[in-house]
């Protein structure tokens, strides 16, 4: 196979490589909120997703419903305590079941092994925080993969949108222009990040958090109601910019072909 004039591919993980629907961050955050007596929705659960956690948290409970279950609860508005003690609660729970959600995505693999195989280098960059990304990794090399660079959330300073990480990522791989790049995600924050890094950026609409269900909930669904989901997340995507859009990890085959005849070496 010839070499692609591509020379990185960045990938979220959650949502993009591992874990359909993205499942694991906002079964915690439910369990979390109803230990203190409050219900949210997985659909709340998963508003802020792309960001880093503990932000994440704290765009929860600036949310007008859930803000004003917890005055409802607490008598208070919700305080950086709180946000810091839900947050220290927050990686505990998700270490008891990211291994199981550390399971590659329908078509991940084959895909991987597509892009390695045209030379092109792999990244990783996610919004959990490096003790969760420590767990991940190692569940990843079980499943014969290992990204040539990978960065968590703990290493930001600003945090996505900003491109600050995907500039380290360009640094340790030695990359000469960020439009020679893709970056996948299935997050509006994670595609911005790329947007503003000024690489390619494709959007995945069923298996990330914009669908937000589960891949059984996804199997039952008509061709007739995947269309409709798929013409609004695609217009929610392609109005942040971004270039392209798969249903999926296993269409971006085809994608990497169409960007590398546009790319001029």
């Amino acid at each position: 196979m010839k070499n692609s004039n591509i020379e990185a591919i960045v990938f979220d993980l959650a949502g993009t490589l591992i874990d359909f629907g993205s499942l694991a961050p906002s079964q915690v955050l439910i369990k979390l909120f109803d230990r203190l007596g409050i219900k949210i929705t997985r659909k709340q659960a998963i508003g802020p997703m792309g960001i880093e956690k503990r932000a994440h948290i704290k765009a929860l409970l600036t949310t007008s419903k859930i803000n004003s279950e917890w005055k409802k609860k607490f008598k208070s508005k919700p305080t950086v305590k709180d946000i810091d003690k839900l947050f220290k609660l927050f990686n505990p729970e998700l270490k008891k079941i990211i291994n199981k959600h550390s399971k590659f995505i329908s078509g991940s693999k084959k895909t991987l092994d597509f892009i390695k195989n045209k030379k092109i280098k792999i990244g990783i960059n996610t919004g959990y925080s490096e003790e969760i990304l420590k767990v991940i990794l190692p569940e990843l090399k079980k499943q014969r993969f290992i990204p040539d660079v990978s960065y968590s959330s703990s290493y930001t300073k600003i945090g996505r949108p900003s491109a600050e990480i995907i500039y380290r990522i360009f640094s340790d791989l030695n990359i000469t222009k960020g439009s020679n790049c893709i970056k996948v995600d299935d997050t509006i924050p994670g595609l911005q990040e790329g947007l503003n890094a000024g690489m390619w950026v494709i959007g995945v609409i069923f298996s990330g958090n914009e669908f937000g269900k589960n891949e059984h909930e996804f199997n039952k669904l008509t061709n007739k109601e995947k269309l409709k989901f798929r013409k609004k997340i695609s217009r929610k995507f392609k109005k942040i910019g971004a270039h392209y859009v798969i249903d999926t990890i296993k269409d971006l085959p085809k994608i990497i072909e169409k960007i590398e005849n546009k790319i001029i070496s």
